[in-house]
């Protein structure tokens, strides 16, 4: 079952949505994740999310009033919001795996404090204008129209501020640390209330901070819908003759079984190993790509005589151990 908070997250619409935008945003992913169109094993179980999702938001709909957010109760439909903000935020496996906090800069303007916003500072004599160079007009489109800096007097006692560069703002930094949920993924969106724009009087609220999950490119691991996909070479014996190899993971390694058999490129998966579930998506699998890796030369006698020993064994049953080089050498080949 999706809560409404999720299931805003999920249609990527903000709290106060209308019928109609539920509506919209639903057809829109739909055509992007429906099995039919997008080939991802992980499109089917998205796309019911996102049914349930405008189904469960449907549902709670009543007659033409907006639906609230189930974020907060300060997120009434009552009180007017400010614009929510939108940002990526890219973060390591690991932490999508594992979960953990990751941190954003913001920019924060306020008011100059040496200025008191205004951008001007008085100067104790006035000069001439900068802006008419003392005439007091300022020619335009319109003709000679009086100067705005100097009041058509064509002297000031203002200068810009040194301070803000006339600006009337000084730009601070802060710094938010944002929580990270085992199992996120890659486009997931994280919602942070009260984080968008600051509200614009007492009487209204600050908006949301809509943040897209960016996963980061990873040296060893792919991360393929909620599978995360690894390349491990593997001897060609290994292969052949079976046994166990250790395999990294994103949480942890794990040992696995190779069945004796081909010496062809495989892949295994290990249910489970891959991103954690989270909200009603199952966890991933870890896909082991097993990519054989043949023996470097040598001039080793002892080794060389172990491989003619090998090839050998398998020329005498090579029809059983080696068909295809068997059929290909029948239908080529004249017999000797």
């Amino acid at each position: 079952m999706v809560n409404e908070s999720e299931a805003f997250s999920l249609l990527e619409l903000e709290p106060g949505a209308t019928q109609a935008s539920i509506k919209r945003a639903f057809r829109r992913l739909a055509m992007r994740w429906h099995p039919d169109r997008n080939p991802d094993p992980a499109a089917l179980e998205h796309f019911k999310r996102l049914r349930a999702a405008h189904d469960s938001l449907l549902e709670s709909f009543e007659a033409d009033t907006p639906l609230p957010s189930t974020q907060d109760a300060g997120h009434a439909t009552s009180a007017p919001r400010a614009a929510d903000r939108r940002r990526d935020l890219e973060i390591d496996l690991e932490q999508a795996v594992l979960g953990g906090e990751a941190s954003l800069v913001f920019d924060i303007p306020s008011p100059c404090s040496d200025c008191d916003g205004s951008g001007w500072q008085t100067r104790a004599h006035s000069r001439l204008c900068p802006d008419c160079h003392g005439s007091g007009r300022i020619r335009t489109a319109n003709g000679l129209t009086p100067c705005a800096v100097c009041n058509g007097r064509g002297y000031s006692n203002r200068a810009p501020c040194t301070c803000c560069d006339g600006s009337g703002q000084i730009v601070g930094h802060r710094t938010l640390t944002v929580r990270i949920p085992p199992g996120i993924a890659e486009g997931d969106l994280l919602r942070l209330e009260g984080e968008g724009e600051p509200a614009s009087d007492a009487g209204s609220l600050p908006g949301d901070l809509l943040l897209r999950i960016r996963l980061r490119p990873h040296p060893l691991y792919r991360v393929i819908g909620r599978d995360v996909v690894i390349e491990r070479p593997v001897s060609i014996f290994t292969l052949l003759g079976g046994g166990q190899i250790r395999v990294p993971g994103p949480s942890e390694p794990h040992t696995l079984n190779i069945e004796a058999g081909s010496a062809a490129p495989r892949t295994v998966r290990i249910e489970g190993a891959g991103l954690p579930a989270r909200s009603g998506f199952a966890a991933g699998a870890l896909c082991v790509s097993l990519n054989p890796v043949t023996p470097a030369p040598t001039s080793d006698k002892s080794v060389i005589e172990l491989y003619r020993a090998i090839q050998g064994r398998l020329t005498q049953d090579q029809h059983m151990l080696l068909p295809e080089l068997d059929t290909w050498e029948h239908q080529w080949l004249p017999p000797l």
